[in-house]
Formats: C-alpha cells, sequence, structure tokens
C-alpha cells in the first residue's frame, strides 16, 4: 500500500498494482533480504545504478529547470546534490564492501534496461512539461520507497551490504525526499485532472522500467 495521503496518488499507486505485485515477489529483492542473492549480481546492479543515477542527476535539472514556483525549484535542486552527495557515495561503500573496486562504478558500460529508463526519463524532464516530467521521475523515488520498506519488514537481510541498502531506503531520511517529490507530484495531478490518464500512463512505464532494471541486474 502507499504511503501517501492524496486521493491523486492513491489513484496512481492503484494503476500499478499489479506491477508492484511482481516487483514485490521478484528474487533479485527476496534474494537480497534473506541473503540468498549472488554478490556478483548485486555488484553489477550498483554499477548499472552508479551509471542511471549520472543521467537522473541531468533528469532532475531540466525538471527544475521548469518548475512552476521557488519553493518546487529548490526542492528538485536540492535533490540534484543529494544523488552527489549521498547516493554515489552509498553505492561506492556498497561495493567496496563486497570486496569489488569502487571506480570501476564509472568505467562500467550502460546495459540495455538502464540506456531505456535513462532515456524515458530524459524524454519526458527535456521535452515535456512539468507535469509530465515529475510524475516520470516519481517512480524511482516511490518504489525504492516501497520496496525499502517491504524488505525491512520481512526482516534484516544476513549479509551486511544488502541489510544497508535496504536501510537506506526504509529510512526516515528518505522518506522525507520520497515525500518531497509526491507532494510536487500531486499538485501536478490536481492541475491537470483532464490530463489524468496520461500521466497515470507515463507513471505506469516508469514502474516497468524499475521492474525491467532488477530484471537485468539479476540475468546478468
Amino acid at each position: 500500500m502507499p504511503r501517501a495521503e492524496d486521493l491523486e496518488l492513491q489513484e496512481l499507486w492503484t494503476s500499478i498494482e499489479d506491477v508492484w505485485r511482481r516487483i514485490q515477489d521478484h528474487p533479485f529483492l527476496t534474494g537480497l533480504q534473506d541473503g540468498t542473492l549472488d554478490e556478483a549480481k548485486f555488484r553489477y546492479f550498483l554499477q548499472q545504478d552508479y551509471r542511471y543515477l549520472e543521467d537522473f542527476a541531468r533528469a532532475l535539472l531540466h525538471l527544475a529547470a521548469k518548475a512552476p514556483d521557488a519553493e518546487a525549484l529548490r526542492t528538485v535542486w536540492r535533490h540534484v546534490g543529494t544523488i552527489f552527495e549521498v547516493e554515489e557515495a552509498l553505492h561506492a561503500d556498497l561495493t567496496a564492501a563486497l570486496g569489488g573496486d569502487a571506480q570501476s562504478l564509472r568505467a562500467a558500460p550502460r546495459g540495455d534496461a538502464t540506456e531505456a529508463y535513462v532515456d524515458f526519463l530524459l524524454h519526458h524532464t527535456a521535452h515535456d512539461d512539468f507535469a509530465a516530467g515529475v510524475i516520470s521521475v516519481l517512480p524511482c523515488y516511490w518504489i525504492y520507497r516501497e520496496v525499502g520498506l517491504e524488505l525491512a519488514a520481512r526482516g534484516t537481510s544476513p549479509v551486511p551490504a544488502y541489510a544497508a541498502w535496504i536501510e537506506t531506503y526504509a529510512g526516515e531520511i528518505y522518506g522525507q525526499a520520497v515525500g518531497e517529490l509526491q507532494a510536487l507530484a500531486a499538485e501536478a495531478l490536481r492541475e491537470a485532472p483532464a490530463r489524468a490518464a496520461e500521466l497515470r500512463a507515463i507513471f505506469r512505464q516508469g514502474v516497468r522500467h524499475e521492474l525491467m532494471f532488477w530484471q537485468q541486474a539479476y540475468d546478468r
């Protein structure tokens, strides 16, 4: 269930519940929680996610340029900084903890699912309006939050690196960031009721990209 009180967000979540069920049961994520996931798959995931974050930051910059007011601009701009100050450091630390070379994160070639996802984000944030752009980036925030909470509720992973990853996305600090993006998205939905179906379709496509991203890592 979504952690959101806005009716608009509840309706958005309802539109992707079938995909969410597939994500909940995905072997990559269940393996993270119970510790059975091959560490090489997780290192590959970290490499791909690191490369993804580079263009996710660019997508947020496009979104910031279209912000409807100063508050939205400050929020999105602050999130760009978080990617470089927090997210990239997390990926480097987890890679090193698993015996990998943190420097290799920058050199890893992008997988097909990674390319498809960043193309989707850059298209909507650069070429569409703020409403479409904020809805396109919302799955990355919201799905990771729900995954973190779901896995944390099942118990602590026996692999410290996996447990740290889960704790990060189930944590209060990340939850605050998700809440900020949800608020921007809810406002965009309220201001564009005639586009509800279009925006739900964008959100659903973003959630499907999340599923394919984990599948890519699992199939490595």
